[in-house]
């Protein structure tokens, strides 16, 4: 399904007056690799100024738990840059040239404001979206094998000094986690919204550490905004 993600940004925030909002139609490159080696995204400014953006692609990976972004050519964005006029649209196109093996390749491309209009900050479904002084976009580029699944399992990591909440996938392609949450008991510990690449683990740090002994939960959304539990081990 196709969503469109309305983004307002309160420019009184910034000391500015009045609002700007955005649409962001889907909110990520799916691509699968059996049909097409494209994939599209539609920005709508919906204020009566101009914005000019510049755009490039990376590899994403997962290096210690945390995200890793380096410089690819697997992956050619058009165009490169633009200008978005007051209620205009831009079509943001990707086409990968690499070609697709069993396991999902992930990449993430970055639309950045070079203007210095003040925005806000907003974050919703698949697209991070940064907006300080300068607004900043980040989309997912998923080229996803038909026969590809996720496999991710739970674990409490409290040896560091950050107790720390490991997320591991042992599959071939990505699972987004929406609006993420550890629930213990009658404590719930938001985690927002987070996606775990293949073949990788995620690490989210937490606030405290939970009483020995406690029994713990993950609660999140799947892809068709269904909840879903899974049990955490220590």
């Amino acid at each position: 399904m196709r969503k469109a993600v309305w983004l307002w940004a309160g420019l009184g925030l910034c000391g500015w007056a009045g609002a700007q909002s955005f649409s962001l139609t889907p909110t990520a490159f799916n691509i699968n690799p059996e049909r097409t080696n494209t994939a599209q995204v539609r920005l709508q400014n919906q204020t009566l100024q101009p914005l000019q953006f510049r755009v490039e692609v990376m590899k994403w990976s997962m290096d210690g738990g945390q995200a890793a972004y380096v410089p690819t050519r697997d992956v050619v964005v058009n165009p490169p840059t633009f200008q978005l006029g007051p209620q205009g649209a831009q079509v943001i196109r990707v086409g990968v040239l690499k070609k697709a093996g069993a396991d999902e390749m992930t990449y993430r491309v970055f639309v950045r404001q070079v203007s210095d209009t003040a925005t806000a900050q907003v974050d919703q479904q698949d697209a991070q979206i940064n907006l300080s002084r300068l607004i900043n976009i980040s989309l997912p580029v998923y080229v996803t094998p038909p026969n590809s699944a996720a496999k991710v399992s739970f674990r409490m990591n409290i040896g560091g000094q950050t107790p720390a909440l490991e997320v591991t996938n042992s599959g071939n392609r990505h699972l987004t986690l929406r609006q993420l949450r550890l629930v213990s008991g009658d404590q719930i510990f938001p985690l927002g919204s987070n996606a775990v690449l293949g073949r990788s683990t995620l690490a989210l740090a937490l606030p405290l550490t939970l009483p020995a002994g406690a029994a713990v939960e993950v609660r999140y959304q799947d892809a068709e905004d269904k909840e879903q539990r899974a049990a955490v081990t220590r």
